[in-house]
This record gives C-alpha cells, sequence and structure tokens, in this order.
C-alpha cells in the first residue's frame, strides 16, 4: 500500500512539475511574441511615421502632393478632379459637413472641407476613434494638378457618449508634439493620430491619380 501511494505521489508530482514547465515555456513564447511584434511596429514607424512625414507650412500641418497627367488638358483634369473630389465628399459617411465649397472651371480650382470618421481600433468589445476634419485645396492646370490637405483637427471620441475634445494637427501630430524630447519614440496617443492620418493622406493621394490617369 505504502509503495502505491508513493507512486501516485510520484506523478503527481511530476505532472505538476510538467504542468509549471508548460505555463514557463508559454510564457516565454508570449513574451517573444510581443517582443517581435513591437520590434516590427518600430520599423514601420521609422519607414512610415517618422520625423519629416508630417510637413509643416506657414505653421500648419500641411500635405502637398504634385500629380502629372501628361498630355491632358487643364479641362480634363479639372473634371476628373471635380469627380474625385465629389468621390470623396459622397463617401466621407458626414453629408451634413463634407461639401465642395468652390468649384472654378477656368482657374482650375477646387476646395472642399470634409469630416471623415479614422479608426484607431474596432472590434465587439471596444472601438477607439475620432472624427478627422481637413480642407482639400486642387489646382488644376495643363498636364498636372497639385492637391492640398490642410487645416486639419480632430474630434476625440473614446466614449460614444463622451463629447470629444477638438484637438489641432499642429498641437498633435508634427514632429514637435508626437515624439519623445529625444526623437526617438513616437508617444502613444499623438503617435496614433499620426499613423493614421499619414495613412488616410497616403490613401487619398493615390485614389486621385488613380482618377486623373
Amino acid at each position: 500500500m505504502r509503495k502505491i501511494v508513493l507512486l501516485l505521489l510520484a506523478i503527481c508530482f511530476t505532472g505538476v512539475v510538467s504542468a509549471q514547465n508548460s505555463n514557463t515555456e508559454l510564457l516565454r513564447q508570449g513574451v517573444s511574441k510581443r517582443k517581435a511584434k513591437a520590434e516590427a511596429n518600430a520599423k514601420i514607424d521609422k519607414k512610415e511615421f517618422w520625423i519629416g512625414k508630417v510637413p509643416v507650412k506657414n505653421g500648419k500641418a500641411t500635405f502637398e502632393k504634385a500629380i502629372t497627367a501628361s498630355g491632358k488638358s487643364q479641362a480634363q483634369i479639372f473634371d476628373a478632379m471635380s469627380t474625385f473630389a465629389q468621390n470623396l465628399v459622397e463617401n466621407s459617411g458626414h453629408p451634413t459637413v463634407s461639401q465642395i465649397t468652390i468649384q472654378e472651371k477656368e482657374q482650375g480650382k477646387i476646395i472642399g472641407i470634409l469630416q471623415e470618421t479614422m479608426y484607431f481600433k474596432r472590434s465587439k468589445w471596444q472601438t477607439d476613434f475620432t472624427e478627422f476634419y481637413y480642407q482639400l485645396t486642387i489646382d488644376c492646370s495643363s498636364e498636372t494638378c497639385k492637391i492640398t490637405i490642410s487645416d486639419i483637427q480632430y474630434r476625440y471620441e473614446e466614449e460614444r457618449d463622451i463629447p470629444g475634445e477638438y484637438l489641432k494637427a499642429e498641437d498633435w501630430i508634427t514632429d514637435d508634439a508626437a515624439f519623445n524630447k529625444s526623437k526617438t519614440k513616437l508617444l502613444k496617443e499623438p503617435g496614433k493620430f499620426r499613423r493614421g492620418t499619414i495613412k488616410r493622406i497616403n490613401e487619398i493621394f493615390e485614389t486621385a491619380e488613380k482618377f486623373i490617369k
């Protein structure tokens, strides 16, 4: 009987040790995965969102893109960009705010104000988002056009029932505002706004190129 008891205790002890070793390995793997993810995110930050990726012009965060359309007249480019701008307005999700305010074909100028919802995180359990406001200016000429996005503001709402806080891009996503003092790391909150803004503006510029070419 004693031998049986000792055998059972040995089996139990072996099982406990095995479980502890298994848990330790799982924890080690978890730490390793988190570290690898952090390193990958840091590489993306340095490639896509680092110093100089948010230009400041006349004291304002201003993004500009020149697009070449060889062989196309100013009128052709204007028509294409008018369709592009209207498409942005119609798909903004905020028809009471987003609108084209100036559309002058002879001068080749289009100006619009837009509101979009920018999501940082979207799941069944948590939604983190901000309202994203900006002015779109398009200057068309023969074989080229320049798109400018400026006057960027946000109204941040982590909880849908709480009124958001208005934030200016100049105070939130510029090199001076979004990085730590030594400029070696993006700050948590400004960083997510900077990433989201750069991604969205790049999407807008890429879409404009498709309309014009």
